[in-house]
């Protein structure tokens, strides 16, 4: 009775986004399948579709944009921002964003998703300035999510979570923002927890002569292709092949407290070819310390609910110092990054085989130099470092060419190449695994919007890690494929065929996963969207494990979209966890929307918006529910829920003055 009275307040509760969002959607479907969500946690994901929302809400004037603005859509390549901003100069300011498609530089996928992230504005007059105080921005955003059942851990009351931003921007010069936030289960204004769980904030100059960029508080810094530094963007093998990962310094703005830094960071113009960045951070980390005082593991949940994982909080002092240097001419860029990092805890290996070339000490740096040349159909680019510690260090390099037969079609050729004996604490770069260590691989990967009537991507992945990964024994090596396949019969209409195959080794015996999706959507009229969606999954090591799922969503656009309803409902059915199945759900600004699913039962979710007619407040709602015919409890430990279902109820208030 209770699972039917949610499903019928899912029904009678509004949702998400609809007309005009189709691609957003699939966007974001695409991401999180690619991020390689198998392996990283949800704060890690969360993240990066937090930067992307940020973009989406805030595009970026297409007559107005520098080249450093248009660098931060990491889509773009830079010979697409280069053709952008010569069309602009030659022709003039773009009158409607219908006119990327005279740039002949750019992929249709570019195109695609550029009208999500850019706008058109006003010319302005040659030889005028805009003022440093004009167009002064307020945005105060607040949420909630509130439980609508209780965990065997803490109260219902701690179990709700709360986040609250605020930002003041003062035309392109200017930026402060605030952010505090407590996740559910942890204590708030109790003799445990004074004040939220995670609070930080950030004051940025941006554009003023020879200071590109000046921040002080949190931020995010990535540089090359992120092999000695990287906190930044992320993201999967389909995409990092023609994305960039690192694009300087930015503002740390998302809930994630853990991949960032802390501190003050610059970026200087030295004439038109000279960058350089300078930053420095400290950090007190969370981390597992050992009786001998030394450090077992920097833990990246940012969990604090239980007195287990409040032993963890802040134990760990860091301090990060780093310079990059750029030298751009014509095709050609060279940079050069030098890190250094120490902590107040030495890390120690352990006994455990995979362990033994895990950093050990308190002091790691890394050195690399980075490389990039356009050519009117070919881009390479590349970075090499080596990394320094107690033990001396170890190689790391990574390549890409890029070949553009046409604005259309195009293929990439990576490789990748991350010694045992390497480590850097703050990479993150396109790999198999988390870590730039211990791996070497191929991937080539090809595209083409015209195929027929087919919009065709295609991608195969070998790599090989020498010394024993977790839970082997031995070498281990694995291949990865994948095929996607879009149509689009008639207007309003299309499809879209995703597979992808992986052959890995776990536990010394191999494993390969099928997955598989279909995406239908279909624009009735400029108010009534529908999209449907079935996935599959097969998984086999030592058994089979199957897993299969249909959401089929409805969304409403009012005419003037102030209103924007979407309801979204799954069935799901997997034999277990190694088949389970990720399903992107609407969800609300700055939100994780990717569901992780597991057993029998049966998903819906419903969300709404509403705009005031200047735009100025915005309320958000969802009311999500997960039923499972498989089990009487969810969960266990402090987490346990003893219902064989939940729900949630998340709220979300925004107000905009300008």
């Amino acid at each position: 009775m209770r699972f039917l009275l949610i499903a019928i307040l899912l029904f009678l509760l509004p949702v998400a986004p609809a007309r005009g969002q189709s691609d957003w959607e699939e966007m974001m479907q695409q991401m999180a399948e690619e991020t390689g969500i198998d392996d990283e946690d949800e704060g890690f994901w969360e993240s990066q579709q937090e930067l992307l929302n940020e973009l989406h809400e805030h595009p970026i004037d297409l007559n107005h944009a520098s080249r450093e603005q248009l660098l931060a859509l990491p889509f773009l390549s830079e010979k697409a921002v280069d053709d952008i901003l010569n069309y602009i100069a030659t022709k003039g300011p773009m009158r409607t964003p219908g006119e990327l498609r005279l740039i002949p530089g750019l992929t249709t996928a570019e195109r695609q998703w550029l009208r999500q992230f850019v706008t058109v504005g006003e010319a302005v007059p040659s030889g005028s300035r805009k003022p440093l105080h004009k167009k002064s921005r307020h945005e105060l955003t607040t949420r909630a999510d509130v439980p609508l059942y209780t965990r065997d851990g803490w109260t219902w009351q701690r179990g709700i979570a709360h986040r609250l931003r605020y930002t003041f921007e003062t035309g392109r010069h200017f930026d402060v923002g605030l952010r505090l936030e407590k996740d559910a289960g942890e204590p708030l204004f109790s003799r445990d927890q004074r004040f939220y769980d995670s609070y930080g904030g950030h004051v940025m100059l941006k554009d003023l002569r020879h200071l590109r960029t000046l921040i002080l508080g949190d931020f995010k810094a990535g540089f090359g292709e992120g092999l000695v530094l990287n906190n930044g963007l992320r993201f999967g093998k389909l995409s990092m092949g023609l994305w960039r990962t690192a694009g300087g310094i930015r503002p740390h703005r998302s809930a994630d407290e853990v991949r960032f830094l802390r501190g003050v960071a610059a970026t200087f113009g030295l004439g038109r070819e000279w960058d350089l960045t300078v930053l420095a951070s400290w950090r007190q980390l969370d981390a597992t310390i050992n009786a001998d005082n030394t450090v077992n593991t920097i833990t990246t949940t940012g969990l604090h609910r239980t007195p287990s994982e409040l032993s963890h909080k802040e134990s760990l002092a860091s301090q990060t110092v780093a310079m990059h240097a750029t030298w751009q001419h014509g095709p050609w860029r060279i940079g050069a990054t030098v890190m250094g990092q120490r902590y107040d805890h030495a890390f120690a290996r352990g006994t455990q085989l995979y362990r033994q070339i895990y950093p050990e000490g308190t002091f790691f740096g890394a050195a690399s130099a980075d490389y990039s040349l356009r050519l009117s159909r070919l881009l390479l680019c590349g970075e090499t470092a080596h990394s320094f510690d107690r033990h001396g260090g170890g190689w790391a390099t990574l390549n890409k060419a890029v070949w553009r037969f046409s604005p259309t079609t195009q293929v990439a050729a990576i490789q990748r190449f991350f010694s045992k004996d390497y480590y850097s604490p703050h990479a993150s770069t396109f790999s198999e695994n988390s870590r730039a260590q211990n791996e070497s691989g191929l991937t080539l990967q090809a595209d083409a919007d015209h195929v027929g009537p087919f919009a065709l991507r295609a991608l195969i992945d070998f790599f090989y890690s020498p010394w024993p990964r977790y839970t082997m024994t031995r070498a281990s090596h694995g291949w990865e494929g994948l095929l996607q396949a879009s149509l689009q019969p008639r207007r309003g209409q299309s499809l879209l065929l995703r597979y992808s195959v992986k052959s890995k080794e776990r536990n010394d015996q191999r494993g390969i996963s099928h997955r598989l999706r279909a995406t239908y959507t279909h624009t009735f009229t400029p108010r009534w969207n529908v999209v449907a969606t079935a996935f599959f999954h097969r998984f086999h090591q030592t058994a089979d494990s199957h897993g299969f799922a249909v959401a089929p969503r409805i969304d409403y656009t009012s005419h003037d979209s102030r209103l924007r309803l979407s309801l979204m409902a799954a069935l799901f059915r997997t034999d277990g966890y190694d088949s389970r199945l990720y399903i992107y759900e609407p969800s609300l600004f700055q939100t994780f929307g990717l569901q992780q699913l597991y057993g029998h039962g049966q998903r819906l979710a419903a969300t709404a918006r509403l705009r005031t007619p200047d735009k100025r407040w915005t309320l958000q709602a969802k009311l999500g529910a997960t039923h499972y015919d498989d089990r009487t409890s969810i969960s266990s430990g402090p987490t346990r829920i003893h219902a064989s279902w939940k729900a949630d109820v998340q709220l979300l208030l925004r107000l905009q003055i300008k």
